[in-house]
């Protein structure tokens, strides 16, 4: 049994942070990296498998691709075929034809197949709250049916909970996370660390930028200094 010294309570920013490096590091493209960070901290903090099952979601995640999905009219609402990429990247899709469907007609329903880590569709419940809908998804067989409905305006919703909670997770995973999450990052060099923070170090030395101390590390690029400013001006002349 895990005590309260295992476990640490993640804030929204700093979920959102972590796992959008996550998911672009795991290949979203930049069009689909905010959906894509939205579904993983849905799942993280709606599924069962919490933070214990984001690292497996995002290898099978980096594992699929996004593909174009197929639709055609069924005997109760669309039909979504997935073309087997992981549910992260049809539950946006999926959500909007629901909430078309609910607001145009009165029939949120979609039934969705071919879609790899498909019980991952729950998540639909924390991201119709963000247009003041309910969502639910019911397994089908293979297949998942998601249902968009109206919901009363003063529930709180799952964002009002993190926003007050945080989302709770075993330390262990969180670092092991933190640092995978470091993957999308630009390496750490010289030319890097020369336009970090609110200061720029020129290649002979000077510091442009402000005179007050910041959190600026600036050890690599002084030890370096007396090497590149040599090198620089003899590439002048």
């Amino acid at each position: 049994m895990m005590s309260t010294f295992d476990t640490m309570a993640v804030t929204l920013r700093e979920s959102r942070l972590i796992l959008e490096r996550l998911v672009q590091a795991a290949g979203a493209p930049p069009g689909l990296l905010p959906s894509a960070r939205d579904c993983a901290l849905f799942s993280a903090a709606l599924l069962d498998h919490g933070y214990d099952g984001i690292a497996a979601q995002v290898d099978a995640f980096r594992a699929s691709g996004p593909q174009p999905v197929a639709l055609r009219e069924g005997p109760d609402g669309i039909e979504i075929d997935g073309a087997g990429q992981h549910a992260w990247y049809v539950a946006a899709c999926v959500l909007d034809l629901a909430i078309d469907g609910f607001r145009r007609q009165g029939n949120g329903r979609v039934r969705v197949t071919n879609v790899g880590n498909i019980d991952e569709l729950a998540l639909v419940a924390g991201l119709a709250e963000q247009h003041g809908l309910a969502a639910t998804a019911t397994r089908e067989g293979a297949a998942m049916r998601v249902v968009v409905s109206a919901r009363p305006a003063a529930a709180p919703t799952c964002l009002d909970r993190i926003r007050r909670e945080g989302i709770v997770v075993r330390k262990t995973v969180w670092w092991k996370l933190y640092a995978g999450a470091l993957e999308a990052l630009a390496p750490d060099s010289f030319e890097s660390r020369r336009h970090a923070g609110t200061v720029r170090i020129e290649a002979d030395g000077r510091l442009v930028g402000r005179a007050d101390e910041d959190e600026t590390d600036l050890s690599m690029l002084t030890a370096d200094v007396a090497r590149v400013a040599p090198a620089t001006a003899a590439g002048g002349r």
